[in-house]
This record gives structure tokens, sequence and C-alpha cells, in this order.
């Protein structure tokens, strides 16, 4: 009895606890809003992030997990000005024929400059998974503890001879 208890408690607190921590964690992997991923034609792309040709800084058209990335540079909250100083910056970069490494940490840390600089209520933030993480790990904990309890238990019955 006290197995079959055990068992219908403990495990499912495990199984969703590991679920949920799985999920917390990976939700950070991807990239944030005012990422800039360069990348080449045809490759597929994230729900979120701008994705540019990695030799001219073109916005690509890519498609992804159930979306289609539109071939525009639009950064959220970020004004028309703002939107059009990264694509100047950009046409400025690539003028010379392709796009280095180097122009393409400059472009971030410029996209990145100016997403700073953002007021609090425009700025759109990265998911971070915390809500995930704390629930996967109070219900893998829980399940611990309950495990640790009737493990307890049945090792002292056992020697008791019950």
């Amino acid at each position: 009895m006290l197995t079959v208890l055990a068992g219908s408690l403990v495990l499912p607190l495990l199984l969703f606890g590991g679920i949920f921590l799985v999920v917390g964690l990976n939700t950070g992997s991807e990239p944030g809003p005012y990422t800039v991923v360069f990348a080449k034609p045809g490759d597929e792309c994230e729900r979120k992030g701008q994705y540019l040709d990695a030799s001219t800084g073109e916005p690509l058209r890519c498609m992804g997990p159930g979306m289609i990335s539109m071939a525009s540079i639009e950064f959220p909250g970020f004004s028309r000005e703002q939107n059009n100083e990264v694509r100047d910056w950009l046409a400025t970069l690539a003028r010379d024929g392709e796009l280095s490494v180097f122009d393409h940490r400059a472009v971030q840390l410029r996209v990145d400059e100016i997403a700073a600089g953002l007021p609090p209520g425009t700025r759109a933030e990265r998911e971070s998974g915390t809500t995930e993480i704390r629930i996967g790990a109070g219900l893998a904990g829980t399940g611990l503890l309950l495990g640790s309890g009737f493990a307890w238990r049945w090792f002292r019955n056992r020697r008791a001879g019950y």
C-alpha cells in the first residue's frame, strides 16, 4: 500500500518538476527581442531576434517553427529614427562589400546601446523562465522530500518486521 501511495504522489511530482525545470532553463536560450542574428539565406529563425544576411546586412525572410520573419529592421520600442540609425549604420559598414565578424559585433553593440536607453515602459524584456524554474524546483523538491519520507518509513517498518 505504501509503495502505491508513494508512486502515485512522488513520481508525478518528480516528473512535472523535471519538465518545468527543463522548460524554464531553456526559455532564455533563444534570441532576445534586441538580438541581431547574422545568418545565411535559407537558415531557420526563432520567434524573436532580428535576422540579417551575414554578408550584406540586409534583412532576411526566414521561416521557423510556426512563423515567418518579415524582411525589415524594426526593433520593439525603437523610434523610427532609432531604427533608421541602425539601418544607416549597417549600410555604412557594408559599403566595403561584406560585413566582417567585427561589423556584426559593432551592430549588436549599437542596438544594445539604444535598447538600454529606452524608457522602462517601451523596452521589451527577454523571457527568463524564472517562474518555471521556481515551480519545477518546488515540485521536484516536494517529490524528493515525500520520497525520502516514504523510504525512511519503509526501511523502519522493514527493520521492525512489519
